[in-house]
């Protein structure tokens, strides 16, 4: 093989045309040109390469633009500046480079009067992620427009690097408040072996929102140098700092927590510190823990005994699931439909006499005076679905509020087991119209095809292998619906799911036997409200490679988030064009609005997809 300095020798004596063939026709030539490139020391060479790798890949020129010697890219990088070509597209290219010379020209393209575009260059600056970018990112973070504060933290986060870091550390003692939230906001993405030191010592900040927020941290690093000072934070005098420490404790698990944590459920000021040190306890569930929520259930306040309730369900033991059944009879309703909800969130799987148990609880609670109570003791019934669920439903399809009754009969299509089946055909010879109707549904063969949107029958380019045949967009609801309905959903192969962090999916998803769940909010640009999350690049390449999946066993597929308009429309839009190909980006929008009308789907989530498919503005620049 020819070694680098004889392939650099040889560049002036290649002709244009020899050149494009030997280093940018196949991969193996254009890596070997990547590694040349930083050692060729005459400038013309350098450029000549640059110049004819730009016209054949933008991208791939632009890459190459930053591998240069440093001494030439402002002239490589100037090449990429006179491109006529669209002006994200050119920002895109500019990030590419990963050159400081670009950053002067991005910052000159922060106030231009497209936000959309100063936003992209905020990004772009982003993804250079070298000290500069730092620098530039570090003021664009105090200003006082909150959008570019936002992706200027974000972008910090994102580039989760030492200097970085030492920047939003400055960033916490400055003078705006909004300044300090984002600083410490972004802290939480870096790297924790970085921020641990930091976070630790935020909790001590003279700020209260840097307090909670730096606790909140704590809880998402969740290594023990952390729990002494949170244990400390547990004592402030902001009753946030508190709840967010108990919190965090809960998802670290720390016993030593646990004394403080009972003393925090009696708190009367403020109904977070109760509720977050309820749910620390049972995440903890410990005996002490246990103890720690029996006790809380003779409470005076409604709110402390519900939190109680709740916790208890998220723990395994016939101990909770006994304090949890004489909940049944609290004198609060809200108290008693928590209950309900717990007795049907406790893991009974493998457990008999547990089982037994649970089913006993829910069967007196079916009496309860009211509807509110008795519908989710219905859906509990539906959760559990054991053949004493089933006996109990049967008694809710003669209940007097129609609301029950429609709830008892979709818990047992969800049952879908043979004591639920069977019940839903004697349910075809009930009193009431409304149960007839419903259990008509969700028997084989007796209810109506739900329709579905057909792709065309296209080869794909993106994806190998056959196209999906049939798409089906819809909220969480109506997705549990489609799939318990017997004649719709028996054939569903693939589900994509979109829910709310922290938010298990419904346990009647689980019946697809193809299934991705992605949990981030449906959010088009950073909050600081660290309970809501932003959809990623590594999101978006899940799905891209979900699709890959379909193509190669094509079949039915459902996408559903909350209200199937935003996160699911974008999710399917990021299929369709992944499956139709480059060029059929039109196709893919008009698939995904004929499939759901009321799509608007997440712009951020449609631009990270057409960033991974290497669309170049194509997919994310349509208009409806």
């Amino acid at each position: 093989m020819n070694s680098v300095a004889t392939l650099i020798q040889q560049l002036p004596e290649l002709s244009d045309a020899e050149f494009n063939q030997k280093y940018l026709k196949q991969k193996q030539g254009m890596h070997t040109l990547a590694t040349i490139l930083p050692q060729v020391e005459q400038q013309s060479q350098a450029l000549r390469a640059i110049k004819l790798a730009l016209k054949v890949n933008l991208k791939l020129g632009s890459k190459l633009a930053g591998m240069v010697k440093p001494e030439f890219q402002l002239k490589t990088v100037r090449l990429i500046v006179k491109i006529k070509t669209s002006l994200p597209l050119k920002i895109q290219l500019l990030a590419l480079t990963s050159s400081d010379m670009a950053i002067p020209m991005l910052v000159k393209t922060l106030n231009h009067k497209d936000r959309a575009v100063s936003l992209h260059c905020i990004r772009a600056i982003g993804k250079i992620g070298s000290r500069a970018a730092v620098i530039e990112l570090a003021r664009v973070l105090e200003s006082a427009d909150s959008q570019a504060q936002a992706w200027a933290a974000w972008a910090l986060g994102e580039i989760d690097s030492k200097p970085a870091a030492a920047a939003l550390i400055e960033a916490l003692n400055h003078k705006a408040a909004g300044v300090r939230a984002w600083a410490v906001w972004a802290l939480g993405k870096i790297n924790p072996k970085i921020a641990v030191p930091t976070t630790i010592k935020a909790l001590k900040h003279q700020d209260s929102e840097v307090r909670w927020r730096a606790a909140v941290n704590c809880g998402k690093i969740g290594v023990a140098e952390v729990v002494p000072g949170l244990l400390n934070a547990l004592r402030d005098d902001n009753h946030l700092v508190r709840a967010r420490a108990a919190a965090a404790l809960g998802k670290i698990g720390d016993r030593d927590a646990v004394p403080r944590l009972v003393e925090l459920l009696h708190e009367p000021d403020s109904y977070a510190v109760s509720l977050r040190a309820a749910e620390a306890l049972g995440q903890i569930g410990t005996e002490t823990a246990v103890a720690g929520l029996l006790q809380a259930l003779n409470n005076q306040d409604s709110d402390v005994r519900g939190s109680a309730v709740s916790a208890l369900g998220e723990i395994s033991s016939e101990v909770a699931a006994v304090a949890v059944m004489r909940s049944l009879s609290d004198r609060d309703i809200f108290v008693r439909g928590r209950a309900a909800v717990a007795l049907g969130n406790i893991n009974i799987a493998g457990d008999a006499n547990l089982q037994k148990m649970v089913a006993a609880g829910l069967a007196i609670a079916l009496g309860d005076s009211e509807s509110y109570v008795r519908w989710r003791v219905a859906d509990a019934l539906g959760q559990i679905g054991t053949d004493e669920a089933v006996a109990g439903l049967v008694r809710l399809l003669e209940d007097e509020t129609s609301g029950v009754r429609q709830k008892a009969v979709k818990s047992l299509g969800q049952i879908g087991s043979r004591a639920a089946l069977l019940a839903l055909e004697a349910a075809l010879k009930r009193q009431f119209a409304d149960v007839r109707a419903l259990a008509a549904q969700y028997l084989p063969d007796v209810g109506a095809e739900v329709k579905t949107v057909y792709f065309e029958q296209e080869s794909a380019t993106d994806v190998s292998g056959e196209k999906l045949s049939q798409i089906q967009i819809a909220s969480e609801a109506e997705a549990t619906e489609y799939i318990i309905d017997r004649p719709a959903g028996r054939n569903l192969q693939y589900l994509i799911s979109i829910g709310t962090p922290g938010v298990p999916d419904p346990k009647t998803f689980h019946k697809v036997p193809n299934r991705l769940r992605l949990e981030f909010n449906d959010l088009e640009t950073p909050v600081d409200d660290p309970d809501r999350v932003l959809a990623t690049i590594d999101d978006v390449l899940q799905i891209i490679d979900f699709a890959r999946q379909i193509s190669a066993h094509p079949g039915k597929l459902l996408v559903c988030c909350q209200s199937g308009i935003s996160r699911s429309t974008a999710a399917a839009l990021t299929v369709c064009a992944a499956l139709l190909g480059r060029g059929k980006e039109q196709e893919a929008w008009a698939v995904v609005l004929a499939a759901r009308a009321q799509a608007r789907p997440n712009r951020w989530i449609v631009q990270l997809a057409d960033e991974a498919l290497g669309r170049n503005g194509k997919l994310s620049d349509f208009r409806f």
